[in-house]
């Protein structure tokens, strides 16, 4: 091959590649995962509004959990008045929830959709903070098991009716067991569940406020071994399996990625940041940054470190939940120094019009912009199970060139 040959395949070569239309967007978050430098953060709903929305021929979410205005409000229209411009048909699975939990216990105030402000009350009430959350869980499980019993019926599915019958009876069983052995959830042809595409990427931690193991589960479903831990915001918890025994020695790795519950699991209702109270000392322990009652610091030494040397993905929140506040303020926008050597990070966030609340969208959306900017986040706007696939799409073309370059 001649010199002059050579430069002009170069040349054609360069000339492609700027061609080629290209997503620096997604690129850079491509380069943060391959550098094992992305970080996810799972909200709850990432996965409850799929598990509460189980079956994929439904035209409208959660119609079988909640008529959500209709539950909201009494007779008189006391709720409508007492949130003003409030709009129950944006609530999120987690806002909807809480009301159908409110009018079970028999909550007496107007905002029955503030799940931590539901639980406050029913800890007073029940005034013991384990049996109160213990009660949570138990109520999620009969919901499911109830809404899945509807379905059977009107199916007249014999055999499924029995088998809920027999789920119902094993009171050993997690709110995740039972949607697992419900199957749960269901998706239409044609769409991935987000969870198990985030699960397939080659990433070391998952940073998540669920309770629940779902990543756990589909982690071990392709092929790698997670390591479960939890935060010891209000102590370690007496019956602590060893699995969740942390490990200083531990390093996680793409095969062994550790999940870590900033937020408690279901194993240990005590652990569970579920109340205002419990949001505010969850606050508070962080802030003093000293180790707790077993010794070890709040959010680990690697972990943290992590934190402020990544990229950062925020799946699954809203402006106005109460994790995304506590979650912020405790551990995302920690200094200024800190926070200007993470990597830019994103955060998903549905249209400002689908938030309740919103009343001037264009003021709305900046104010989004300017919040989460204090944490090095830009917002990108969108449903967060697309935007997983499109990620997963982006990561396989980018990856595969990577290879081949």
């Amino acid at each position: 091959m001649t010199i002059n040959t050579r430069r002009m395949r170069m040349m054609q070569a360069s000339q492609s590649r700027l061609a080629a239309p290209t997503d620096t967007f997604f690129e850079q978050r491509c380069r943060a995962i391959h550098r094992q430098q992305l970080i996810p953060i799972i909200g709850d709903t990432i996965r409850l509004a799929h598990i509460f929305d189980a079956h994929p021929d439904q035209e409208t979410n959660n119609d079988q959990l909640i008529e959500s205005q209709e539950l909201a409000m009494d007779e008189s229209g006391v709720e409508a008045k007492a949130n003003g411009h409030l709009d129950f048909e944006r609530l999120s699975v987690i806002e909807e929830l809480a009301q159908y939990w409110a009018r079970e216990i028999s909550y007496p105030l107007t905002d029955r959709y503030h799940i931590a402000r539901v639980a406050q009350f029913h800890i007073l009430d029940r005034e013991n903070s384990v049996t109160a959350k213990e009660d949570y869980l138990l109520f999620l499980k009969s919901l499911l098991l109830e809404i899945a019993r509807d379905i059977a019926e009107e199916e007249d599915d014999e055999e499924e009716i029995a088998y809920i019958t027999q789920l119902s009876n094993e009171q050993a069983l997690t709110f995740a067991d039972i949607v697992t052995e419900l199957d749960y959830p269901q998706f239409p042809e044609g769409k991935e569940d987000p969870l198990r595409v985030l699960a397939r990427l080659p990433l070391k931690i998952y940073l998540t406020t669920s309770y629940y193991n779902f990543i756990e589960r589909e982690l071990e479903a392709a092929g790698k071994k997670p390591k479960s831990r939890l935060c010891f915001w209000n102590g370690r918890p007496l019956n602590l399996s060893k699995e969740h025994e942390p490990d200083p020695n531990y390093t996680p790795d793409v095969n062994n990625p550790v999940v870590y519950h900033l937020f408690g699991m279901e194993q240990y209702p005590q652990s569970l940041v579920l109340s205002e109270d419990d949001y505010l000392d969850f606050l508070w322990t962080l802030a003093r940054d000293l180790p707790g009652d077993s010794g070890e610091r709040i959010i680990p030494p690697y972990l943290q470190a992590e934190l402020n040397n990544s990229s950062l993905l925020l799946l699954g929140f809203r402006l106005g939940d109460w994790d995304l506040r506590v979650l912020f303020r405790g551990l995302l926008s920690s200094g200024p120094g800190l926070v200007q050597r993470r990597l830019p990070g994103t955060a998903i966030q549905i249209e400002v019009g689908a938030q309740p609340l919103v009343e001037d969208e264009e003021k709305a959306s900046d104010y989004l912009k300017e919040y989460f900017k204090q944490a090095r986040l830009d917002v990108r706007y969108g449903d967060s199970d697309q935007f997983v696939t499109d990620l997963w799409h982006e990561w396989q073309k980018w990856s595969q060139g990577a290879k081949t370059a």
